[in-house]
């Protein structure tokens, strides 16, 4: 087999890793030890909150984010004025990147754009890779469909990925969540059975989210030196799920990538 291209001025990678999220459970450590191991990296540094670091002027930039909210599923235009405690919510984010920041939906483009910015410019070069973990629950315009899509990442400069998307845009198990008349207003309700599909979902601050975002950390290398981040084989780390236990088959399978993707990794480890 021929070897797969890569983009060979790509390497050896310098990864940047930041943790804009609340969770316990994400540990950057492991990932960067896991990332290490690859070789293919001539630095994987933690850089702790990508928003504390580089969110300054804090007034401007919270009120930059504050405007790349969702308010219509069904219309990309933000022709809507942004409240003063929209920016005081983000501004609170940016001072406390410990905060939860699950109950608004951002366009995850515009997001980017603007996170783009903020990198010094000596860090934009291609070696550079910058991954941002972050709390914020983001979405994706799909002219397609003409509406917008929960994501759990967005790839390029800087890489976004979404520990909330991660639990909230992916689809849970059929009867995961049922219609119940609630007794007081008469009213349906719906009601999620955790209990019943334990195991089959992923959940906030879930145990396994290391070992899952691991698998995004190595989409991302594969969009920035190769040509893509994902696959279709569904036991690879680099498969694209749209359910919840297709996530945790994609990321807890071994051997970790499937037989394409692992020749990939090792030319890129020939060329590091």
């Amino acid at each position: 087999m021929k070897n797969s291209p890569i983009l060979e001025e790509a390497l050896p990678i310098k990864m940047h890793l930041y943790n804009d999220t609340h969770i316990e459970n994400l540990d950057l450590q492991e990932i960067a030890k896991y990332l290490k191991e690859k070789k293919i990296f001539k630095k994987v540094e933690i850089e702790g909150s990508f928003l504390k670091k580089y969110g300054k002027p804090l007034a401007k930039n919270a009120e930059k984010i504050a405007k790349t909210q969702v308010k219509n599923l069904e219309n990309p235009e933000q022709n809507f004025e942004i409240k003063n405690q929209n920016i005081e919510y983000v501004k609170n984010s940016i001072r406390n990147p410990k905060s939860e920041m699950r109950g608004i939906l951002y366009d995850g483009f515009r997001l980017q754009k603007i996170f783009t910015d903020m990198i010094p410019e000596q860090q934009t070069d291609l070696p550079h890779l910058h991954v941002i973990y972050t709390n914020m629950f983001f979405a994706t315009w799909k002219p397609a469909t003409q509406r917008y899509h929960a994501r759990v990442s967005v790839y390029g400069l800087p890489s976004i990925i979404s520990t909330t998307g991660i639990v909230d845009a992916p689809a849970r198990p059929k009867g995961f969540y049922y219609l119940k008349k609630d007794d007081n207003s008469k009213s349906l309700k719906i009601v999620s059975e955790n209990e019943k599909f334990h195991g089959d979902y992923l959940d906030y601050d879930d145990e396994k989210m290391t070992e899952i975002m691991k698998g995004y950390a190595m989409q991302v290398v594969f969009y920035h030196v190769h040509s893509g981040p994902f696959c279709d084989k569904k036991s690879c780390r680099l498969y694209n799920p749209h359910l919840q236990k297709n996530i945790l088959k994609a990321q807890l399978s071994e051997p970790e990538l499937c037989e394409k993707h692992q020749k990939i990794l090792e030319n890129m480890q020939r060329n590091s």
